[in-house]
Formats: structure tokens, C-alpha cells, sequence
């Protein structure tokens, strides 16, 4: 099998020849560490809103890593103030739209046009002749609104004028509707959004929230999905048991990245058993742990939601600037020695 024949199989519910490793988000600083390239001088990488990493950097990554997936980053614009921190990362620091008057600041790509769809389709033919799948990353618009709305304002308006935020996400998640129908039709594999709306502690938000304000976007999101008849891999951080039921209900293909802490990734494979879950690889015991600890963390995660297909290895988050290289590359190795089917007991 090549690599996207493997990952096509898991999100079809079928039993690839072995279990694939699928990472949405690498950090540029880190892939530089792990190519022994230096980081350009005076560059800055902002934090969870990718670029599309150079292909030839994503080829010698997938060669070192052994992931069967390439990344195209198709992310939405999100006007907002940002402070540099450690690697060059650039991190949320306040939103610019504060008013209703300031809503017009959003501008989005014209992804109908040649000028965005060109680009994916060569990305997607190389990807292609090296027999990798294409994931297309982007948002659905949530986070992309309380960033652009900074946190704090965002919490406040959500009581005093949730009008403005539900106009906010309105204009995010119609962008990105548009996006799935150009993923689609550019020939990308799936499409992953990356929404935060959960924490250590469970959703950011009331059950009636997420009635009124955010789920009806998300609804409209996920028939464009349906429509479009491509494969949905949903990502957020957190605890998320008590919103799962309505994200399995709007038809996600699967679940990314099952923050080890906040969730037992096993429960998850009892209750949902048609889901395909991806990730679970704890970013700390990246960073601090030994290639050891990981090669045994893979091998028991592997063995256990291996069997039948339906399990992608990934990072429980995504794989940050400050991860060991040591450690990211005997996670991709482990796979390779554990993750053939059948799985070994």
C-alpha cells in the first residue's frame, strides 16, 4: 500500500497494511532541528496558524518520520496582535475586532479563483507521484473568532452582544464552507479543522452556548462536508465528553488528537466504536520523555486500538518547536516496527 492508499483505508473503516502516522501541525523550528537546517534569521512562525511547509522539507520529513501524509494549510486570516516567545513562535496576544464597525476588517482569500486553487492542485499532484495524501488544514471559524476577538472581549461580548460574535463566526464558517467544496474539487484527501473548544477541565463553553451561538455554524459546516462527500477529521484539544455526541452527530470522520489526561482514548474507541481516532501520543512525553518511553507508549497504543483498523498514530497535539527530535523519530519508528497487521497481542 502507499501511504494515502493506507490512510484512505482507516477513514473508510477498512484495515490498511499497517497502522498509518498522520501530523496535521509541525512546528517549521522543529522540522528545521530534525533537517539540521538553521531557522531564517528574523523569521517568525505563529503558533497553531500554519504556513504550507516547503514540500521538499515535508518529503525529507515523511522520509525521517515515516508519515504517510503531506499538509497544505489553507488557514483563515485572523486580524489580531501577536508577541514573539521562545524558536521564533508568535503567540495570540489580542484580537482587532472589537465592534461591530470592525467586522469588515475580515478579508478572505477568493478560493474559487485560480490564483488559491493552482497551488493545491500541484500540491496535491506531488503529493500524489509520492504516493502520500493530501490533508487540507483549516478552521471551522470558532477559534478563529475568539482569537480575532482577542479572549477576554470575546467572553464579555458573548454575553453582552452575541449577535456580534454569532456575525464573526457566520463570516468564518461560510469562508470555509467554501474551502471544503475547494478542497474537494482540488483533490485533497480529507479535510482537517482545527478548533479548540474544550480545555483540561471540559468545553469552554455552557451547553446552551453551544446550542445557540456555535453549533448552528457548525451544523452548516458539516453539510458542506456531506455535500461534498469528503472525509472530516475534527481536532481539538481538551476534554471533550460533553460536546462529543454532537460533533459525532455532525458526521466527523474522526477525532484528533484525544489529549492524553483529558480523555481515555480506549472509552472513546468503547462508545464510538465507528469513529476513527487519531493521535493520543502525549506531546510532554515528546518533549521530556526517552525514545524508550515512547517506542513502549506507541507499541501499547498500537496493540490496543490497532485491531480492525480505525487507529491513527499522531501527537497528542501537534508536534511543537520544543519537542525532541530524538523522540518524534522513535515514535515514527515504533510504528513501523508495531504497527503491522496483523497486530501483534
Amino acid at each position: 500500500m502507499t501511504s494515502r492508499d493506507r490512510f484512505l483505508a482507516v477513514l473508510h473503516g477498512e484495515t490498511p497494511d499497517r497502522v498509518p502516522y498522520i501530523e496535521a501541525g509541525i512546528d517549521f523550528p522543529f522540522i528545521c532541528r530534525l533537517l539540521q537546517q538553521a531557522v531564517p534569521e528574523g523569521r517568525y512562525f505563529d503558533s497553531g496558524e500554519y504556513e504550507t511547509t516547503p514540500l521538499a522539507f515535508q518529503l525529507e520529513l515523511n522520509r525521517l518520520l515515516h508519515r504517510d501524509n503531506l499538509t497544505y494549510h489553507q488557514a483563515p486570516p485572523i486580524p489580531a496582535h501577536k508577541l514573539p516567545g521562545q524558536d521564533q513562535i508568535l503567540f495570540f496576544h489580542d484580537g482587532e475586532l472589537k465592534t461591530w464597525a470592525e467586522v469588515d476588517k475580515l478579508r478572505f482569500p477568493d478560493v474559487s479563483g485560480e490564483a488559491v486553487r493552482g497551488p493545491v492542485r500541484e500540491f496535491v499532484a506531488r503529493a500524489r507521484e509520492h504516493g502520500y495524501a493530501t490533508v487540507l488544514s483549516t478552521r471551522v471559524g470558532m477559534s478563529a473568532t475568539y482569537l480575532g476577538m482577542g479572549m477576554e472581549h470575546f467572553y464579555v461580548t458573548l454575553k453582552d452582544d452575541p449577535a456580534l460574535v454569532g456575525e464573526i463566526l457566520r463570516r468564518y464558517t461560510d469562508w470555509s464552507c467554501q474551502v471544503v467544496r475547494m478542497a474537494k474539487e482540488t483533490g485533497c484527501d480529507v479535510v482537517w479543522t482545527s478548533d479548540d473548544i474544550a480545555g483540561k477541565i471540559g468545553p469552554l463553553w455552557s451547553p446552551a452556548m453551544f446550542r445557540e451561538v456555535f453549533w448552528p455554524h457548525v451544523r452548516k459546516f458539516a453539510t458542506a462536508v456531506r455535500d461534498a462527500g469528503i472525509p472530516w477529521m475534527y481536532h481539538s484539544d481538551g476534554d471533550l465528553w460533553k460536546v462529543l455526541p454532537d460533533l459525532v452527530g455532525f458526521g466527523i470522520t474522526g477525532l484528533n488528537p484525544i489529549e492524553p489526561g483529558c480523555m481515555e482514548i480506549r472509552e472513546v474507541r468503547e462508545r464510538y466504536p465507528h469513529l476513527v481516532l487519531s493521535g493520543n501520543v502525549d506531546v510532554d512525553l515528546l518533549s521530556r520523555g526517552t525514545p524508550a518511553e515512547v517506542r513502549g507508549t506507541v507499541r501499547t497504543l498500537i496493540r490496543d486500538l490497532g485491531p480492525g483498523g480505525r487507529y491513527v498514530v499522531s501527537s497528542g497535539n501537534s508536534v511543537a518547536s520544543y519537542c525532541s527530535t530524538d523522540n518524534v523519530l522513535a515514535m515514527g519508528d515504533a510504528i513501523q516496527e508495531f504497527g503491522r497487521y496483523p497486530i501483534a497481542a
